[in-house]
């Protein structure tokens, strides 16, 4: 088509002799130069307008190209949403309901199976908590009013509430790291309490050592250190006696053991483990006795509940000492 009734990309021959009428009376060219110049005029007019087309058919192309770019990266979510979900952990012990929290429509629903797979969100009540047997290696446990995401076989993302993660018996295997919205926290053999808030991400260390990618700052944390990260503000850090109130609500989700064949020695170092104590005999035919007498059974209470009924059977006696931080035991 010549004509379009779009005047800025097709001009007509009278729109050219339009602007010529407009200019101031000049001598009368011969008639053969004046159709020259007419047809130079209208030649460099189609050329203009030619690269403005071009320029608004480039910008459709780049257009086009980043919807694609778009579109493409949308399907390749889409795609890595679809993967089959994989087990990553299985519920070993639990205290109160538990329930599955949809993602987006936020639906509650009570957990009916121990099995946990990637995808799934784990919430608790207020009078609730879970011992988790990580699959990757090691003892993950959820406190009261947290909600936590299973990411993949080796990542969490707790989006708020307390984790507790123990990497004991786990060797090198056990890569887990824990997202937050205030930075990502991954450990080197320990055991470490993880809070996160709206405001503030808590680390807290009982043994080994963890590292904190976080969104403003990086930050180590060792053995008897708490560090605390508010915004952008640097890390502040403080000592932790690795003991106290903070931690004990992981020892009612401890995991269960058996303790046929085990030593009264053993038993009494898995019990200050989970509890954060140390042990201390008040004499070596003390540490020999223990070292001596076989448990036989399982697990089945609280490690310091335990320990009562425990020693209620050999011919020792267990006791926290008056600062609270080892276990004395004497014959």
């Amino acid at each position: 088509m010549n004509e379009t009734s779009d005047n800025r990309t097709a001009p007509s021959r009278d729109a050219v002799e339009a602007l010529l009428e407009q200019a101031a009376p000049r001598p009368a060219p011969p008639d053969g130069v004046e159709q020259e110049i007419r047809a130079a005029v209208h030649e460099e007019w189609q050329s203009v307008t030619g690269q403005r087309r071009r320029r608004r058919l480039a910008a459709g192309l780049a257009m086009a190209a980043t919807v694609t770019l778009v579109l493409a990266a949308s399907l390749a979510g889409l795609r890595q949403q679809a993967v089959s979900p994989v087990e990553v952990a299985s519920i070993d012990r639990s205290t109160g309901t538990l329930y599955f929290q949809g993602r987006s429509s936020g639906i509650l629903e009570p957990v009916d199976t121990t099995s946990i797979v990637s995808g799934q969100m784990l919430t608790t009540g207020k009078n609730s908590a879970a011992g988790l047997d990580w699959l990757g290696g090691g003892s993950l446990r959820v406190d009261a009013d947290t909600r936590v995401e299973f990411v993949a076989t080796n990542e969490v993302f707790l989006h708020s509430g307390r984790v507790y993660f123990d990497s004991s018996g786990a060797g090198n295997e056990s890569n887990l790291s824990i997202r937050t919205e205030h930075g990502v926290v991954t450990h080197v053999g320990t055991q470490y309490l993880t809070e996160s808030t709206a405001a503030s991400l808590t680390v807290s260390v009982r043994e080994g050592e963890v590292n904190i990618d976080g969104a403003f700052h990086d930050q180590s944390v060792r053995a008897g250190q708490r560090m605390q990260m508010t915004g952008s503000a640097r890390p502040l850090l403080t000592s932790t006696s690795g003991i106290g109130a903070e931690w004990q609500w992981i020892e009612a989700v401890s995991p269960a053991i058996s303790v046929d064949g085990m030593s009264v020695f053993d038993f009494l170092h898995w019990v200050g483990r989970e509890t954060g104590h140390d042990i201390r005999f008040e004499s070596d035919s003390a540490a020999a006795l223990a070292r001596g007498t076989l448990l036989k059974g399982s697990v089945n209470a609280a490690p310091r509940a335990e320990l009562r009924l425990r020693m209620m059977t050999v011919d020792l006696d267990a006791r926290f000492d008056e600062e609270g931080r080892a276990i004395v035991v004497t014959d």
